[in-house]
């Protein structure tokens, strides 16, 4: 499998999810929603299913737990349109239950991490803030 196929097969499976539980019918939007949440992921060094686990298992009214959260949804709000933060704090919890989704996007993460020096290696992202972050070198 090439090394965009992966980023494709993975971004694919966290866009489902996010319309699977959204019911959000613009595909594009979905697809830009996994790719920000995928380097969110990956700015903050979250690299593996044993690091995002703990974040997770939180109590939650942990401030860890409550920030992490507000960051999927946030995303989810700026990407699906859907102004309800409650709505989307469900969502965001739902989304992080499941282990196929978690999965994907920590694939993707790793994707970024490790493509990010390479020259082009990040051209199958198509969020544009995903684009700029990488391209800025903020990260």
């Amino acid at each position: 499998m090439f090394v965009n196929e992966i980023l494709f097969d993975n971004t694919k499976r966290a866009a489902y999810f996010l319309w699977e539980y959204t019911r959000i019918d613009n595909t594009l939007r979905l697809w830009y929603c996994a790719e920000d949440i995928a380097c969110f992921l990956e700015q903050s060094n979250i690299l593996s299913l044993s690091q995002l686990e703990p974040i997770i298992n939180l109590d939650t009214a942990d401030p860890g737990y409550i920030q992490f959260v507000r960051h999927i949804a946030y995303r989810i709000y700026i990407y699906t349109g859907n102004s309800n933060a409650v709505l989307n704090w469900f969502t965001a919890e739902h989304l992080l239950e499941n282990g196929e989704w978690r999965q994907a996007l920590i694939c993707m993460a790793v994707f970024y991490n490790t493509q990010k020096s390479v020259a082009g290696g990040l051209s199958g992202i198509h969020c544009g803030e995903v684009k700029n972050f990488y391209a800025t070198g903020r990260h």
